[in-house]
């Protein structure tokens, strides 16, 4: 168990330090001691990061002409079901007790990823 505990850590820890990440999301991994934990860590930071992700899209979609704001929304929609297909993918092909926290960590790398992607298209350069 302990053995795993490390792997898991090892494996979390420099995902936890990623610079858009919010800071509450660094200290709970750091204060996990349990799978269920980090889980619950994973969660909440993913809520937050939807949430930015959310306002990022509206910011953006608000700024553009009718055009590209449908191929917005086209894309944005082609994007959520790409999400959830390729971490359905990842705790298929994890299994065991990863498995979660691999889906878990796979929708927040791809939606923090996404607002960062929507939010240097708002503000080029920047």
């Amino acid at each position: 168990m302990n053995t795993r505990y490390l792997l898991l850590m090892a494996f979390f820890a420099p995902l936890a330090q990623a610079d858009d990440n919010s800071p509450a999301y660094s200290q709970c991994m750091d204060n996990a001691s349990s799978t269920v934990a980090m889980s619950s860590c994973i969660q909440a930071e993913t809520q937050l990061q939807d949430q930015r992700l959310n306002r990022v899209y509206k910011q953006l979609a608000t700024k553009l002409d009718a055009g590209p704001q449908k191929s917005l929304r086209d894309v944005q929609r082609q994007w959520i079901a790409y999400r959830d297909a390729n971490c359905k993918f990842h705790v298929q092909a994890s299994g065991g007790t990863m498995a979660q926290l691999e889906g878990g960590m796979c929708v927040l790398d791809m939606t923090r990823e996404r607002a960062a992607e929507l939010e240097r298209v708002l503000s080029p350069g920047q």
